[in-house]
């Protein structure tokens, strides 16, 4: 009985010394995951002029650090600026904390800010956490709360679209709005 014992103990071991390092191995599906998670390419202190078909400035991109993951096509900034341009005129500055782009689609989070470039312009910045501009069509929205200022207006809401281009801004759901008098 104890001969037995000590086969099966000594099969149940040697079992265990050949199973064990394809226990230990990553299977191929982590290792391209981790491979995704790893930027293709990373820049510190970026500055990035984008130009359109005809070689009119559109776009200027300044970010402290930015990566970029090729097989996930997202690249991801930190205290990212973009400053978007009509008639090669710098028209907004839009800034942040942090953004990503992928497909098309920019977001933009934590103490997002929107700076009116134009001078006169009736809305000066646009404040929130959070928001989303479609390069393509320069459409911008959120469903946060979001404030609007200039220099004789604020006015806070919740949620909005805006069209770059053409200068509109709705708000989802009007909060309040304040109109400073002459005399302040």
């Amino acid at each position: 009985m104890f001969i037995r014992g000590l086969v099966v103990l000594a099969f149940v071991v040697v079992s265990v010394i050949l199973w064990l390092p394809a226990l230990q191995q990553p299977n191929d599906t982590d290792a391209d995951f981790e491979q995704e998670l790893r930027p293709e390419f990373t820049a510190k202190f970026l500055h990035q002029e984008l130009f359109d078909d005809d070689g009119k400035l559109v776009q200027e991109v300044f970010s402290q650090k930015m990566e970029h993951f090729a097989e996930l096509q997202l690249t991801h900034f930190e205290q990212p600026e973009f400053v978007i341009y009509q008639d090669l005129k710098p028209l907004w500055r839009l800034t942040a904390q942090i953004g990503n782009m992928q497909d098309g689609l920019l977001t933009l989070d934590k103490k997002v800010k929107m700076t009116q470039l134009t001078p006169n312009a009736m809305i000066e910045t646009i404040s929130t956490e959070y928001l989303e501009i479609d390069l393509e069509s320069n459409m911008v929205t959120t469903d946060n709360p979001i404030t609007l200022e200039g220099q004789k207006i604020r006015v806070v809401g919740n949620g909005m679209e805006a069209d770059l281009k053409l200068g509109k801004v709705s708000l989802t759901q009007h909060v309040e709005t304040l109109i400073k008098g002459a005399s302040e």
